[in-house]
């Protein structure tokens, strides 16, 4: 994408930060779109605007138009996510942790695919894509740049690094989901992710290729079971109606989502302005620093939540 529409590491943090805007803002209708339309519907409609949009980044030949783009993408993706884990969840009998845990296994197996696959295509092609919650984003989104443009890495090797974001997830997000099954303990567990994925970026801000793919492979196992359990989580303690579980989930995802926007923003800056260990460094303070709001999570039902 760099060969085709010169952005560099400011346009990927663009490109990044439109998806996560797109994806943030539409999870609330998503969700009450599904809770009026129903979850089946609205997965659909989801899929079809992302694929479409999708389908147009491959013809678009300025930062601005795959810009506005990945900003329809990750509206399509918001109506797909929430539906999907009530689906799934329902489908289980309930076990919302094992359900949550699946859908992630899913999108990150087809994160696999897509990151890998992109990033080989675009060594004969020129065309790219590379994006996809703070530290999760930082690693999806700029390691194999990182390792290609900073490194000197060929771009598979840059690749198969930058997978480890997706592919260890694919474990560790059932693994998380089961286990919070068990123990309905969020809180601890977030916390441990959470310092799991601060080390990976600190890993990551040495510069050598050794370090990036220990910081990916920290990465990689620190966000499953945090990603699996938030939502999980969410779902449990609100106590709302069956109808209502998708927005729920949908408002928790906006949040996460939304304050997705502004880390590739400064990743980018950082990156650009100074290096990227710098860039590496930031991104593992501000992980470290929404830490904060886990220490006065709930763990048991509020009983202000039931919906009627």
């Amino acid at each position: 994408m760099n060969a085709d529409l010169n952005s560099g590491v400011s346009g990927l943090g663009t490109l990044t930060s439109s998806f996560y805007l797109g994806v943030g803002i539409m999870q609330v209708p998503g969700g009450v779109l599904a809770a009026k339309w129903g979850p089946k519907r609205t997965v659909s409609l989801g899929i079809l605007v992302s694929s479409i949009a999708v389908l147009g980044t491959s013809i678009s030949s300025a930062i601005l138009e795959v810009a506005t783009l990945r900003f329809i993408v990750g509206a399509g993706m918001a109506l797909v996510f929430a539906p999907s884990v009530v689906l799934m969840t329902r489908f289980l009998g309930g076990k919302s942790g094992t359900g949550v845990g699946l859908i992630n296994s899913a999108f990150d197996i087809g994160g696999l695919f897509g990151l890998f696959g992109w990033i080989l295509l675009a060594t004969v092609t020129g065309l790219g894509s590379l994006g996809s919650n703070l530290g999760s984003v930082l690693i999806s989104s700029f390691m194999a740049y990182y390792l290609w443009a900073s490194l000197g890495e060929a771009a598979a090797i840059a690749g198969i690094v930058a997978a480890m974001i997706v592919v260890l997830p694919i474990y560790t997000s059932l693994w998380g989901g089961k286990l919070y099954d068990r123990t309905r303990k969020p809180r601890r567990l977030l916390v441990l992710s959470g310092l799991g994925m601060t080390s990976a970026l600190l890993v990551a801000a040495a510069p050598t290729l050794t370090a990036a793919a220990a910081g990916a492979v920290l990465g990689g196992i620190a966000v499953g079971p945090a990603s699996t359990i938030n939502f999980a989580a969410a779902k449990d303690l609100s106590r709302v109606e069956k109808e209502y579980e998708g927005l729920t989930i949908g408002w928790v995802n906006s949040i996460s989502l939304t304050g997705s926007f502004w880390p590739p923003l400064v990743f980018s800056y950082f990156a650009r302005s100074f290096n990227y260990s710098a860039a590496w460094i930031a991104g593992a303070v501000m992980c470290f620093l929404l830490l904060v709001p886990l220490l006065f999570l709930r763990e048991e039902p509020s009983k202000f939540a039931k919906v009627s």
